[in-house]
């Protein structure tokens, strides 16, 4: 009896054993299982989080792209679309800001174009010396000095037609163009443009070139407008090399007792050429003391000098050579 109760008891012993033997196992399983799930799921997070890096800096390089083509609700559309694939990412999410107020910026400044654009083309002078006033074309001013221009292309491209506003070292003399661009050159035919309130008297000062261009420069046929309030000083056709003028031109004028004169002048590299102290003498022509390159052109019936006209040193060249 006590031997069948030792076997019992062993019996017992020997299925308690395996039992927890097989607690011990379905542990080990359940947690071999329960790694093996959080490995995975690491494995598809990091997977996933380095898709979404992959995303956002391809995302980044259209963003960059576009501004590079100035197109900047597209750049601001892409570094949004970025920052949603890694919002947690402190270094992407500066540059998405300084991106988003460069392009604020920038579209500012082109929509200062298209309204010096207009004022062109409608050409109105007072329009667009307001513009240049006012805050924005002052903005315009600033960020173009550091570079010495800034044109804008209405496609987004460096040829075809466009709007340039340059800025000078020398002088405070801002000058705008708008006409046609050839990689980034102005080549074609093309609006030199200049005005300005801030003159002695107040009165508006006007001087538009509107002619051919190459080379970015003025070249071959154009006409030059220049006014002081009502007082037109220039309303002319020119032949223009390099941007200086050049050909011979006719000229008429009445003198003080009425005479009728007529005559012709030569410009040579934007230069008048000059007939001689001599020959002024000769005509009965004060020299003047002072230096001066004397034009003596207009002439009478007879042909003989009846009128000159003295311009100085400082004012010899004649052309559109600052307007580059």
């Amino acid at each position: 009896m006590k031997k069948q109760a030792k076997f019992v008891v062993i019996g017992i012993i020997a299925i308690a054993i395996v039992a927890v033997g097989l607690v011990v196992y379905n542990t080990e399983k359940r947690k071999e299982a329960e790694r093996a799930a959080e490995a995975k799921r690491i494995e598809e997070e990091q997977k996933a989080q380095e898709a979404a890096r992959q995303a956002a800096g391809e995302y980044q390089a259209q963003a960059n792209a576009y501004m590079e083509e100035g197109k900047y609700d597209e750049a601001q559309e892409a570094i949004g679309k970025a920052l949603e694939q890694t919002p947690e990412d402190e270094s992407l999410a500066q540059e998405a800001e300084e991106l988003n107020q460069k392009a604020e910026e920038m579209k500012g400044y082109n929509a200062t174009m298209v309204a010096a654009m207009q004022a062109i083309e409608a050409d109105d002078a007072e329009a667009l010396d307001k513009l240049q006033d006012s805050a924005e074309g002052k903005a315009l001013a600033e960020m173009a000095e550091k570079e010495g221009s800034y044109i804008y292309y209405p496609e987004g491209e460096g040829s075809g037609k466009g709007i340039g506003f340059y800025t000078f070292d020398d002088c405070e003399c801002d000058q705008w163009y708008f006409g046609d661009y050839v990689q980034g050159k102005r080549e074609g035919t093309g609006i030199w443009y200049y005005t300005s309130s801030h003159t002695e008297d107040g009165k508006l000062y006007k001087e538009v070139y509107d002619g051919q261009w190459k080379d970015d420069a003025p070249n071959g046929k154009g006409h030059q407008y220049i006014a002081l309030g009502d007082t037109v000083d220039t309303d002319k056709k020119f032949k223009v090399k390099n941007g200086l003028f050049w050909g011979t031109y006719k000229i008429k004028d009445t003198l003080e007792d009425g005479t009728k004169v007529s005559g012709k002048y030569k410009l040579k590299k934007g230069k008048y050429v000059t007939i001689s102290d001599e020959e002024l003498e000769k005509n009965n022509f004060v020299v003047p003391k002072e230096p001066h390159l004397a034009i003596a052109f207009l002439y009478d019936e007879k042909g003989e000098v009846k009128s000159c006209t003295m311009i100085y040193a400082e004012d010899a060249t004649k052309g559109v050579k600052h307007f580059y």
